[in-house]
């Protein structure tokens, strides 16, 4: 069962646990609307010995009792359903980003708690407009109506929108704490220190003084690496050289460049190390790893490191090979077809 189809099944036994519960209440509020107005509408008060205007007293505040109901049930259905629904949803991108399962379940409280104090405060206009309507007058309650049509178009066009995604990415990145102001981070293909953490896009700047600028939906939507949390960080080189080279040789030559670049750490169970990634038709791929404690420098001592590895290298008589040009024991070999018309078209040129 992938991801997908298993929060699915979470959604529909979200909706199945409470399936009857809802039912029941939507059919009594429907089943008192339709007796409240054909009691109204055959004039069933007069039973009672009340006169025209107590009916319509009565009838306006039962009609209203009725709509008090259907904003409780609202209010009901969103903690039950409709909240748990919401964090459902946006727990994978929490989940790219915040990693510390303690940290997600605080998030996930606050987004909870955000996500009902917007409800509450929806329930409460609710009942305002509706006990407000006669009470305070007809103008006053056009004027709710009109504003609730226009809060609720501006509402729905910021869900169509990237406006809100943004802002609520905001929220969940600054209650997550996994990165702040002045971190070294990689985020996607972007490299570089966080300068400013808006409502609508993050800051960096990157090792060439760029300032770029990446939407906060983006941002969540990304894998994000976050260098200055780390006390060690990884960092690797790949290199091919050829079936000729000692291997021995090889590991120790690489291993001594990653030793003579400055922040490279070589302490015990933090040694650079050398790893054969793969054997290829003409080559072997070498993968030099080592760690250094300076995150912020992590782009300059990589590039110490490959200079390092050039020099050495060079200094030891080993050639690094190239799908154009291999040396096995100081003899050109025969190269595959394609290559051999590749260099000499280059040639020619």
């Amino acid at each position: 069962m992938t991801t997908k189809q298993a929060k699915r099944r979470i959604r529909v036994s979200i909706v199945g646990k409470y399936l009857g519960w809802m039912t029941i209440r939507a059919v009594v509020l429907i089943a008192l609307f339709i007796a409240l107005q054909t009691v109204h509408s055959f004039h069933g008060f007069e039973y009672f010995g009340l006169n025209e205007a107590t009916q319509d007293l009565v009838y306006m505040v039962l009609l209203r009792a009725i709509f008090s109901l259907v904003v409780w049930f609202f209010l009901s259905l969103s903690k039950k359903i409709i909240i748990p629904a919401a964090i459902l949803t946006v727990s994978p991108a929490l989940g790219k980003i915040v990693r510390d399962p303690t940290v997600a379940k605080k998030t996930n409280k606050s987004i909870t708690n955000y996500l009902t104090y917007f409800i509450y405060i929806i329930t409460i206009g609710a009942l305002v407009f509706i006990w407000a309507y006669q009470f305070i007058g007809t103008w006053f309650a056009d004027l709710l109506g009109n504003g609730l049509v226009i809060m609720l178009t501006f509402i729905l066009g910021l869900f169509s929108s990237s406006v809100l995604g943004n802002i609520l990415g905001y929220a969940i990145l600054g209650g997550t704490h996994e990165f702040k102001v002045g971190d070294r981070v990689q985020i996607g293909d972007v490299h570089g220190d966080i300068i400013d953490i808006g409502f609508f896009f993050i800051h960096i700047r990157t090792i060439r003084a760029e300032i770029i600028s990446i939407p906060n939906l983006t941002v969540m939507n990304k894998e994000i690496h976050n260098y200055s949390s780390l006390r060690d960080v990884a960092l690797n080189v790949q290199v091919t050289l050829g079936y000729d080279v000692d291997k021995d040789h090889a590991q120790g030559t690489l291993i001594e460049a990653a030793k003579k670049t400055s922040g490279i750490l070589s302490v015990p169970d933090k040694e650079p190390f050398v790893l054969l990634r793969e054997l290829g038709a003409y080559a072997v791929t070498y993968d030099l790893n080592a760690y250094t404690d300076e995150p912020n420098r992590l782009v300059q001592i990589k590039s110490e490191l490959i200079s390092n590895m050039l020099i050495e290298l060079k200094k030891a008589g080993i050639v690094i090979a190239t799908p154009a040009l291999v040396f096995v024991k100081g003899e050109e070999k025969t190269l595959p077809q394609p290559i051999t018309q590749y260099m000499d078209s280059r040639k020619a040129n």
